[in-house]
């Protein structure tokens, strides 16, 4: 075999690979002699075409088995003798192949793993600060508030409405341009954006049974609709005023959650809140050194990576919206991919990065981390089911997935471990951020 490979970019080769005449006559009679057991020649037999006849009428399909068997072959050949890391399936730009001399010649082309100009000095003794906040009773009582919100029930009152309580309202919407009346009933929380502000501020100061109009100009603005930049005519009727009514903080309330008493929770939110704590300060000093190395080492991004990141994260978006009641149909699905493309071309090069740092520091992924990690999964969504968690991932093949993700994760532990991190209180970092924006400020008053 010869073969040829040539840089088209920093992640894209172009491979001409050429088989030698006696190797490719070799693999041409196998073929034939496989196609020959099916093939339905005229003038002859199941199995008793003679080769010369099997390649005049079954031409394509040689050149297709060989794309399936042949060139693969000798493409791995090549990629081990050059070291390659292939990230996507080879595109075929060209294919010749002479059967009367047997002479084959395919031009492939490769995507491959970038090679990133990365050293051990160019990440260790990063510096990064871990900002310690000291959690309080007070953060319990915000989660408890919290919980108390998701019990409130709502009270018909008889007052005019005012922010914060729920009102039905009968509603007909004329918007300019559109020939129908659009009708309807809705239930808002007055004053969290719910209703557009025009007609909110009609309906504040409304009681039940109290009717309303506003007529206004539409913004530019997303949130409008349909009916952005255009007039818009709203009737109403206010139905009824609710005034939100939170449950007492007792044991019975806490039993509601799952705890013994106001003791036990109060005890299991704090350690919730240390566990989330813990979680915070370890991702905002990965942030940093990442954010760090980002700026020190170029990475190109191979395309396929980066569209199927790019597919995910666009996905994920969608099912987000999705959940808190946006109608994902309208949505532009070229805006979706631009909105998430940014992140996603991100999060590509921070992979790429760590797999770089756990190959320099020799890091590997052994049996015993593949199966933590299944376990956890075992724990929070199959009861605990290790055989059934692990069935699940190598159905979906999503096992090589997650030995990536821990690769990345002791790639990320060993760069902390490596980091010349300084920890500091959250008051004094945010006075530091003061002074220096004041300091800013100061500076741009005298350029003024």
């Amino acid at each position: 075999m010869k073969y040829q490979i040539e840089k088209q970019g920093d992640v894209i080769y172009r491979l001409t690979i050429e088989g030698e005449p006696e190797e490719v006559k070799k693999e041409v009679d196998l073929v034939c002699r496989e196609i020959g057991k099916r093939a339905k020649v005229p003038g002859f037999r199941p199995g008793k075409a003679p080769a010369s006849v099997i390649k005049k009428y079954y031409a394509d399909d040689i050149k297709s088995a060989l794309l399936r068997s042949y060139i693969p072959v000798k493409l791995a050949e090549v990629v081990e003798k050059e070291g390659l890391k292939l990230v996507s399936d080879p595109a075929v730009e060209s294919y010749d192949l002479d059967l009367k001399n047997n002479e084959l010649k395919v031009v492939l082309l490769l995507e491959v793993k970038p090679e990133i100009d990365l050293k051990p000095e160019d990440y260790k003794g990063i510096k990064v600060k871990k900002v310690k906040r000291e959690l309080s009773e007070k953060d319990v009582e915000k989660v408890i508030e919290g919980l108390r919100n998701q019990a409130a029930t709502w009270e018909e009152v008889d007052r005019e409405a005012k922010e914060g309580d729920l009102v039905d309202l009968e509603y007909e919407t004329v918007v300019e341009g559109d020939e129908n009346v659009h009708k309807g009933e809705v239930s808002v929380v007055l004053g969290q954006n719910q209703l557009w502000p025009e007609v909110e501020k009609e309906v504040l100061g409304k009681k039940a049974g109290e009717e309303g109009e506003v007529e206004f100009t539409a913004p530019e603005d997303e949130k409008y609709g349909e009916a952005k930049g255009k007039k818009v005519k709203v009737k109403f009727k206010v139905k009824a005023v609710k005034e939100k009514k939170l449950p007492e903080v007792d044991d019975e309330f806490a039993k509601r959650f799952g705890f013994e008493n106001v003791e036990d929770m109060k005890k299991k939110i704090m350690e919730d809140l240390e566990t989330a704590e813990t979680i915070r300060e370890q991702e905002e000093v990965e942030d940093q050194i990442v954010e760090e190395l980002l700026k020190k080492v170029n990475i190109p991004v191979p395309p396929s990576m980066l569209d199927l990141e790019i597919r995910a994260q666009a996905q994920n978006q969608l099912n987000r919206l999705a959940q808190i009641g946006v109608d994902v149909r309208q949505l532009s699905p070229e805006g979706i991919v631009e909105m998430v493309r940014p992140t996603a071309e991100k999060t590509v090069k921070v992979k790429l990065l760590l797999e770089k740092v756990a190959e320099l520091e020799g890091i590997e992924v052994t049996d015993e981390d593949v199966e933590k990690e299944i376990q956890k999964l075992a724990d929070a969504a199959f009861g605990g089911d290790y055989v059934q968690a692990r069935q699940s991932l190598e159905e979906k093949n999503l096992l090589p997935m997650i030995k990536e993700d821990i690769l990345r994760q002791k790639a990320l532990d060993r760069l902390i471990e490596l980091a010349d991190v300084e920890e500091v209180e959250a008051s004094e970092e945010a006075q530091k951020t003061e002074e220096a924006e004041k300091a800013a400020g100061t500076e741009e008053n005298r350029e003024g």
